[in-house]
C-alpha cells in the first residue's frame, strides 16, 4: 500500500486539491525503499507541508534540498497527498550542514523500528508516526489518543522541565540554567520540525520560564495569546489548521481550569490522580467544539484513555529522545532506550486497542452551526461554573447535556435496529460519494468506496464484511474511489472490476497500482462482461466503455439479479450513456432497486428509468452539497413512475431487504 503523510495545512493552495503541477522547494526527511518523505521549504505550497515522493530517482540522500515542479496527487482524502515521481526543472541537491545531517540521522534511527509500540515511542518523542498500523491509528482516534503523536506543548514542557530540573540538580546559575533550558528547547524544535503547535508552545514556554526565573509575573493566557498571534502574523495559513487551534484550545483549557479542578478533585482522590484527571478534563472540554466537528461527537472513552496513558507519556518521550540522540553513534544504547520505551508504550497500545472495542465509543453531538454554538455555550458555562462556582452556569450546562443526550438517544434508536435483518442491499452513508454493498448468501459485492476511508470502513464493519468477493470501482472520480484504503483495511479482495475508460488522472494511476497489490484479480470490465456471486448474476450493461468521452460516460453500470430481486447500479452514467444502454436493460416482475446515477444530478434519461421500472431508488448524496443534488429533475422522473425514494443525506445509511412481504428498509438516520 502506498503510504502518505498528512499534508498540512489543510487550507493550502487550491493547486493541491486540483492535482495541478506546482513549483516547490523541498528537503528529503527520510527514505524507505524508493520513496522519500519530504517537507516543503518554499514555492506554491506552505512551508513545512509534508508529503511522500515516490519513484526511482537517482542521487537523492537524506538531507538533500531540491527545487522543481511536482504533480500533486490526492490519495486517501482531501488532506492526504502524494507527490508524483516525475520532476521538472530540478536543481542539483543542496547538501545540509553536519548539524542538520545529525538531526536527520536521529530521525532516521527513530523511524527504523517496527511495531506499534516502538513507532509510538518515536511519535511521542519527535512526531514520527508513519510506521503505526492503520488499525491502531483508528483505535487511537476512537479513544481520543491521536494527539499523543502530534508534537505540541506537552512535549515542549517535558523537554524544558527535564533540562531545567537537570540544571537545578547541577546547581547551575539562574542565567546559565535559563540559557541551557532554552537552547535545549530550540534544539528540540529543530529536531521535530517547525510545526505550528511546536512553535506556539516553544514561544509560550520560553516566555513563562523567563518570567519564573527572573521574578516577573506572567499571565499565561496572555503569553498563549501573544505567541499564537505572532505565529498567525508570520503564517496566516495557520488560521485554517485544525492542529494549531486544537493545541491552542487545549493549552487554554489547561491553564484556566486545571488549578480549580485539581483543588476540587484532591478532596476525593489522591493528588497524582487529581492532577491527571483535572488536566485531561480541562483540555478535552475546551477542545470539544473542534472535536465534535472533526469526529461528529465526543469519544466517550477519551477521558479514561488519557487518564490511563498520561502518567507514562513523559518517560516515553524522554526515552525516545535519548534513543534518537544516542542511536546514530551508539546503536546498542539507542536500542536499549527504545526497547524500554516500547515496554511503556505497549501499555498505551493495550489501552487504545481495548477501549476502542467498547460499546458506544462515540457520543454524537449536533455539528451544524446551531449545534456548534450550543457546544461553545456549554464550554463557557461549564468553565464559569468551575472557576466562579456559580449555580446558574452549572444548571445551564446540565440542561445542555440533557439536550445532547436526548438528541443522541433519538438518533441512536434507529441505529440500534440498523441494518435490517437479512439485508440484501445497503447504501452506506459516505457523504457526497457512492458506496453500495450487496449480499448474496454471505458473499459480498461492494460497488464504489466513497471518498473517506473511515466512513466506508465503519459501514463495512457494521455490516460484518470481512472479505470483499467482488469490488467494483465504477470509475476513478475521487468521490467513488478515495476511500479504497478504508475498504481494504483488514479485508481481502477476491475480484476487482474497473472501467476500461482510458483515464490518465493521477488518482486513476495510483488506484490501479493499489488494486494490483491488494486484489487477487483485477479485470477491466467491458460491455457485456458477466459473472456470478453465489447465485447472484451480474452483467455490465453500460455500453460505451473505452469509447466514452468522459469518465462519467465510461463508468460501469451493472445489473444484478437472482431469484428474488433485480438491482441496477448506475455509477455516474450521464443521459447519453443511459440512453445508449436502454437496449441492454428491461423491466422485471421481481422487486427492482436502482442506485440512482451521479447522486441525483440533472443529467439523466427519463426513458431509461421508465424502461427498468424500479420499485425503490437509492440516492447516495451528501448533506448540503454545493451541487444541488438530488435535482428536481430526477426527483420528478422518479415520482412520475411511482418510485419510493431513499436519500443518504436525509436518512443516513439505508439497509434494504426483499422478502415475502416485499421490499423493506431501515435507515440509520442522518449523521
Amino acid at each position: 500500500m502506498l503510504q502518505t503523510a498528512i499534508y498540512q495545512p489543510l487550507a493550502a493552495k487550491q493547486a493541491a486539491a486540483d492535482f495541478n503541477e506546482v513549483s516547490v522547494g523541498f528537503c528529503v526527511k527520510s527514505q524507505q525503499g524508493d520513496r522519500w518523505s519530504i517537507t516543503t521549504t518554499n514555492g506554491e505550497l506552505a512551508k513545512g507541508s509534508v508529503g511522500l515522493l515516490s519513484g526511482r530517482l537517482t542521487k537523492l540522500e537524506i538531507g538533500d534540498c531540491l527545487t522543481g515542479r511536482l504533480q500533486l496527487s490526492r490519495i486517501e482524502g482531501f488532506s492526504r497527498f502524494a507527490f508524483k515521481a516525475s520532476l521538472k526543472e530540478v536543481t542539483q541537491p543542496i547538501r545540509h550542514s553536519e548539524r542538520l545531517s545529525f538531526i536527520n540521522s536521529m530521525r532516521t534511527f527513530s523511524s527504523s523500528f517496527k511495531g506499534d509500540a516502538a513507532n509510538l515511542v518515536s511519535g511521542l518523542a519527535i512526531g514520527l508516526d508513519q510506521g503505526l498500523s492503520d488499525s491502531f491509528l483508528v483505535n487511537m482516534k476512537a479513544t481520543g489518543l491521536t494527539h499523543l503523536t502530534a508534537v505540541s506543548g506537552a512535549n515542549c514542557a517535558i523537554v524544558l522541565a527535564a533540562f531545567w530540573f537537570l540544571g537545578k540538580r547541577l546547581r547551575l546559575g539562574r542565567n546559565t540554567r535559563f540559557i541551557a533550558s532554552v537552547t535545549a528547547l530550540l534544539c528540540y524544535v529543530a529536531l521535530v520540525g517547525p510545526q505550528a503547535s511546536v512553535l506556539r508552545a516553544a514561544f509560550m514556554m520560553t516566555t513563562v520560564l523567563a518570567a519564573l526565573e527572573f521574578g516577573r509575573r506572567v499571565w499565561v493566557p496572555a503569553a498563549l495569546g501573544l505567541g499564537s498571534a505572532i505565529l498567525l502574523i508570520c503564517d496566516p495559513w495557520l488560521i485554517a489548521d485544525y492542529g494549531f487551534w486544537l493545541s491552542v484550545l487545549a493549552t487554554l483549557g489547561l491553564v484556566l481550569l486545571t488549578p480549580a479542578l485539581t483543588s476540587w478533585f484532591e478532596l476525593h482522590f489522591p493528588k497524582p490522580l487529581a492532577i491527571g484527571l483535572a488536566a485531561t478534563i480541562a483540555a478535552q472540554l475546551w477542545c470539544l467544539p473542534l472535536l465534535a466537528t472533526l469526529q461528529g461527537g465526543f469519544t466517550t472513552y477519551s477521558i479514561l484513555a488519557n487518564l490511563l496513558s498520561e502518567p507514562i507519556v513523559a518517560p516515553i518521550t524522554l526515552l525516545g529522545l535519548l534513543a534518537s540522540f544516542f542511536g546514530p553513534w551508539f546503536p546498542a544504547l539507542g536500542n536499549i532506550c527504545m526497547t524500554i520505551g516500547s515496554w511503556f508504550a505497549g501499555w498505551i497500545v493495550f489501552v487504545a486497542n481495548s477501549l476502542s472495542q467498547g460499546p458506544g465509543s462515540l457520543l454524537e453531538l449536533p455539528t451544524n452551526l446551531l449545534g456548534i454554538i450550543l457546544i461553545a455555550l456549554f464550554v463557557v458555562n461549564t468553565s464559569i461554573a468551575i472557576l466562579k462556582r456559580r449555580f446558574k452556569a452549572f444548571f445551564i450546562s446540565v440542561l445542555l447535556v440533557l439536550l445532547w443526550l436526548g438528541s443522541s438517544l433519538g438518533s441512536a434508536i434507529p441505529k440500534l435496529a440498523w441494518p435490517i435483518k437479512n439485508w440484501d442491499v445497503v447504501a452506506c452513508d459516505v457523504g457526497q460519494g457512492d458506496s453500495l454493498v450487496i449480499r448474496s448468501h454471505n458473499r459480498f459485492a461492494v460497488i464504489d468506496v466513497g471518498k473517506d476511508p473511515e466512513l466506508v470502513d465503519h459501514c463495512l464493519d457494521r455490516l460484518g464484511v470481512q472479505q470483499i468477493d467482488l469490488l467494483v470501482l465504477t470509475h476513478f472520480d475521487f468521490d467513488h474511489v478515495g476511500g479504497l484504503s478504508g475498504a481494504e483495511r483488514g479485508r481481502t479482495i477476491s475480484l476487482a472490476l474497473i472501467s476500461p475508460f482510458p483515464d490518465d488522472r493521477p488518482t486513476a494511476m495510483f488506484m490501479r497500482r493499489e488494486l494490483e497489490t491488494t486484489a487477487r484479480q483485477v479485470v477491466q470490465a467491458g460491455p457485456g462482461l458477466s459473472g456470478n456471486l453465489e447465485g447472484l448474476n451480474w452483467t455490465v450493461f453500460s455500453s460505451l466503455g473505452d469509447a466514452a468521452e468522459t469518465a462519467n460516460q465510461g463508468s460501469l453500470g451493472i445489473r444484478f439479479e437472482d431469484s428474488e430481486l433485480v438491482i441496477y447500479t448506475l455509477a455516474d452514467l450521464d443521459e447519453v450513456a443511459q440512453s445508449k444502454a436502454i437496449g441492454a436493460v428491461s423491466a422485471s416482475s421481481k422487486p427492482t432497486i436502482v442506485k440512482v446515477s451521479h447522486h441525483g444530478s440533472a443529467d439523466q434519461s427519463a426513458e431509461f428509468y421508465r424502461r427498468i421500472q424500479p420499485d425503490l431508488a437509492l440516492i447516495s448524496v451528501g448533506v448540503g452539497n454545493s451541487y444541488g443534488h438530488p435535482t428536481a429533475k430526477i426527483l420528478k422522473i422518479l415520482d412520475d413512475i411511482n418510485v419510493k425514494v431513499f436519500r443518504t443525506d436525509q436518512q443516513g445509511a439505508i439497509s434494504v431487504a426483499v422478502n415475502h412481504v416485499g421490499i423493506e428498509a431501515i435507515v440509520a438516520g442522518a449523521r
